[in-house]
């Protein structure tokens, strides 16, 4: 009652801890005596998110809570209009602003309204805004709370892979004009941002990531994004620690990676420090990854801190990784940290 108080709350979520998920405590009646005579919405979180799967369980089951639960009186579906469901909003910082002002900008390109994000470090009754959309658009990280919208509003489904990386985004343009049938605006976009893009990519090719070995770790769905840019560059990946289990990917996508050399999904700490420590010592040009994994390395200079957690990586201005501009923007730091490495490397010698 005393956090429902606070000015800035809009909503509430309990959790249990494991032993009490067990032990079966009744979260839902505690929830429902406790905010009698409050207006703040509140939701239990599913008791499976307390004991099994891992973090990204967690992240979902949020959503997931809110999509059963959340008050949708007054819903009406307008045309042109979707929710994108499913984003993974780890901090409210200049990366995650600048990705969310570009998917709008996909969206406005393409002639569409969106209603709402989720989730975006935005206000709850902006969230509340999916009553208005007339389709949802789900990302890999909110399959359930997609499909439970979806059928609480009766309105279509479609499920979209994360636009990270230039073809990832291209699929993801794509389809966004099939289901909202402006395939021709969605081929012209496509078209004019690759036109202004590439040439800013191609000579960098030679010299970042032509023939460069590159380690990776971090959530499984931006693992399987980054193999695709690099392979597409003609680098190469030389390990793959995936922070997350892999029945979180599709089976084309986790045979991919599960195919790599030395790719181990949900690895110890250990196994970390042992497997990354030797690759930076066989000369790998960079590894990619977050804090979880950086700080169990001896990372040298070749390094670049990227997902959840960043804890050395911060950003003040709006610099996507997502999208269009999100792929040249992050493309670009990785350019720049190999060619870094490279020349601190032959400093030293």
């Amino acid at each position: 009652r005393r956090i429902a108080a606070f000015r800035g709350c809009g909503a509430i979520f309990l959790g249990s801890m494991p032993m009490c998920a067990i032990v079966g405590t009744d979260y839902e009646r505690v929830l429902r005596e406790s905010m009698t005579g409050s207006a703040k919405p509140s939701f239990v979180m599913p008791r499976r998110s307390a004991v099994s799967g891992d973090w990204l369980d967690g992240y979902a089951s949020v959503m997931e809570a809110m999509a059963v639960g959340m008050d949708l009186e007054g819903a009406k579906p307008e045309p042109k209009t979707a929710a994108l469901v499913g984003y993974m909003m780890d901090r409210n910082e200049g990366d995650h602003h600048g990705n969310l002002r570009e998917l709008e900008r996909i969206f406005r390109a393409l002639g569409l309204k969106h209603t709402t994000i989720w989730l975006s470090g935005r206000p709850y009754a902006d969230l509340r805004d999916v009553r208005r959309a007339g389709k949802i658009i789900s990302l890999p990280h909110g399959r359930k709370a997609g499909k439970i919208l979806a059928k609480r509003l009766g309105i279509p489904l479609a499920e979209a892979g994360l636009p990270f990386g230039l073809e990832a985004t291209r699929r993801f343009v794509e389809l966004l004009g099939r289901e909202f049938d402006c395939e021709a605006l969605a081929r012209d976009f496509i078209a004019a941002e690759l036109d202004a893009i590439v040439p800013k990519l191609q000579w960098t090719v030679p010299h970042a990531f032509l023939g460069k070995r590159f380690a990776f770790s971090g959530d499984p769905h931006f693992a399987a994004g980054f193999v695709e840019q690099i392979e597409a560059l003609g680098g190469s990946i030389a390990g793959m620690m995936v922070l997350g289990g892999d029945y979180h990917l599709p089976p084309e996508q986790r045979k991919k990676l599960s195919d790599l050399p030395g790719t181990t999904f949900e690895p110890l700490p250990d196994d970390v420090s042992r497997q990354w420590g030797e690759l930076t010592a066989g000369g790998v040009d960079l590894v990619v990854g977050s804090a979880l994994a950086l700080g169990q390395v001896r990372r040298g200079r070749k390094w670049l801190e990227f997902g959840y957690p960043s804890e050395e990586t911060h950003f003040l201005r709006e610099e996507p990784f997502l999208g269009f501009q999100g792929a040249l923007g992050f493309l670009s730091r990785v350019a720049n940290e190999v060619s870094r490495g490279q020349n601190e490397e032959r400093d030293d010698g």
